[in-house]
């Protein structure tokens, strides 16, 4: 079996790893563990249709390749946590073209996995008022989909 991950680092991602571990043979299951990071362009032309930045900076390069990069080290992580549960596990890390959920969705058709698993509620910080992603997935993906919440304190 073909797992996507949906990882960003939260807690319910990590719940969401710990879960299928628990529901499945993690040895029979091939993990892509997916980080989406977004570009800095990207999130400024968000922010100024709320109000936010009124110009976009001219060079972002160096800001978006420090993201990209935090965003590799973030899947490899999360890759090592999910090998810590048993699976055969990589990390990958893809830029956001136009949404988070949309790009979920694209990278689990693109490698034609059987299952995407993401947590109910991850580190979206502005985006949590603009929709969920999760819900995104869950609404409009062409194969199974597995949210897990975050474990109740």
């Amino acid at each position: 079996m073909n797992v996507l991950f949906a990882y960003d680092g939260s807690e319910s991602a990590d719940a969401a790893l710990a879960a299928v571990a628990a529901i499945f043979d993690p040895h029979d299951v091939e993990a892509v563990v997916l980080c989406v990071w977004e570009p800095l362009t990207l999130q400024a032309l968000r922010a100024e249709r709320f109000g936010g930045w009124s110009a976009v900076p001219l060079d972002v390069t160096e800001l978006d390749e420090q993201t990209e990069k935090q965003a590799e080290v973030l899947a490899e992580r999360g890759a090592h946590v999910a090998s810590e549960h048993g699976f055969h596990a990589r990390g990958i890390s893809v830029a956001d073209k136009h949404d988070v959920a949309g790009t979920i969705l694209a990278t689990a058709d693109e490698l034609a996995v059987d299952l995407i698993v993401l947590g109910a509620r991850g580190l979206a910080g502005v985006r949590a008022f603009l929709g969920s992603v999760s819900n995104h997935v869950v609404q409009h993906a062409q194969r199974p989909v597995l949210v897990v919440p975050a474990k109740s304190s």
